[in-house]
């Protein structure tokens, strides 16, 4: 899989912007805020219809221009695509075409771009909020199970509901009708739920072996590494439909009371352990950090086992937040797999590869071709 292509028009600062990429490594260097990552954003949003930032929409059109598009021409199994986004309306939707033909179903998207993206905050999860830990492992459960990206949205869509139910005091006046709103919502909510626990469950199993053995690599520690999915969920797959719809309904007055909803994949987390014991309890800053790598380095090999084919990285200024060895390593690794790289940096020296690569200045929303020179 290589990206040809890309353009980008009213996008964030970039008013247009046209790359052709290198089939290996593209840098991006720059001053901070000139438009580097707003780059790689766009990237991701033509492959997964999505911005890593979880912005607003409006945030994505350049200040004073009606609409925004991202263009990218893609090769994969030795045939050219053509995948689309644009922004445009009132109020501003996000329109995306492949070939030439709109997408109708979010979820039929999925699959054809696959990226991984790697960003400096990924290395604050540990000791970060668990929203922001429940989005990374979406993230990355999203590319090898696409389904679960339609139902994601479907149990947010429902939760929203459920929760509007249970804060609203006129049907709190009619304790019957309340009740059989909430029925169907519990109904609507197990069903969704119990699919995304089952996507991270299996997700998080997956990638546990290539974990240990990246951070094996990595650190030479002889630490048992581990992320493990944490739910209230104990059943097996086929359970937990029934488990959720029961804890729903066991919790619903506490639901009333307070509310909003105590139950469901929206309260679990991904929990990081060293040894068996909490990393954000226990571990170093060095030692967090090489866990999230060893995540991402675990990412891309499972994609490719699964794909056959390896997945488009995108690496957001992370070279600035490892210390030289982890550095060194994300690169040895990623020489090895022959994977296609866009990388930002405050500095080309960062970037540890001189042959297949293509470096790019980016300035006050302008990218311009230019020569390794470090």
């Amino acid at each position: 899989m290589k990206l040809l292509a890309v353009e980008l028009h009213d996008f964030r600062n970039l008013a247009r912007v046209l790359v052709e990429a290198h089939p290996r490594f593209n840098v991006f260097h720059g001053e901070n805020g000139q438009g580097k990552t707003n780059l790689l954003e766009g990237i991701y949003l033509v492959a997964t219809l999505q911005s890593f930032r979880a912005a607003r929409v409006e945030e994505l059109v350049r200040l004073g221009c009606p609409s925004a598009r991202v263009r990218a021409r893609l090769e994969r199994a030795e045939l050219e695509r053509l995948f689309e986004v644009e922004i445009a309306g009132e109020p501003l939707r996000k329109n995306a075409r492949v070939d030439g033909k709109p997408v109708r179903a979010v979820a039929d998207h999925f699959g054809g771009f696959n990226v991984v993206l790697f960003a400096a905050d990924d290395l604050q999860l540990p000791r970060g909020a668990p929203g922001d830990r429940r989005r990374f492992l979406d993230r990355a459960t999203w590319n090898a199970e696409p389904p679960l990206y339609a139902e994601a949205r479907v149990y947010q869509r429902v939760l929203r509901s459920r929760n509007a139910v249970l804060r609203d005091e006129e049907q709190a006046r009619d304790p019957a009708r309340q009740g059989a709103l909430l029925d169907v919502y519990d109904e609507q909510l197990a069903r969704a739920g119990a699919a995304i626990v089952a996507r991270r469950r299996r997700y998080a199993a997956a990638i546990a072996p290539r974990l240990a053995a990246a951070f094996e690599r990595i650190t030479r520690s002889g630490l048992a590494a581990e992320a493990r999915y944490a739910t209230a969920l104990t059943g097996g797959d086929g359970e937990l439909e029934a488990e959720l719809r029961s804890a729903l309904a066991d919790g619903r007055r506490r639901d009333l009371a307070r509310g909003f909803t105590g139950a469901g994949p929206h309260t679990d987390d991904l929990e990081w352990l060293l040894d068996g014991r909490p990393a954000r309890a226990h571990a170093s800053q060095g030692q967090l950090r090489a866990l999230v790598l060893s995540w991402k380095v675990a990412e891309i090999e499972h994609l490719r086992a699964t794909l056959g084919d390896p997945p488009i990285l995108l690496l957001d200024d992370v070279s600035s937040e490892l210390d030289p060895a982890r550095n060194a390593h994300l690169f040895s690794f990623l020489r090895d797999v022959p994977c296609q790289v866009f990388i930002t940096t405050t500095h080309p020296a960062h970037v540890l590869v001189t042959a297949d690569r293509r470096d790019f200045q980016v300035a006050g929303g302008a990218i311009v071709r230019g020569e390794l020179s470090v």
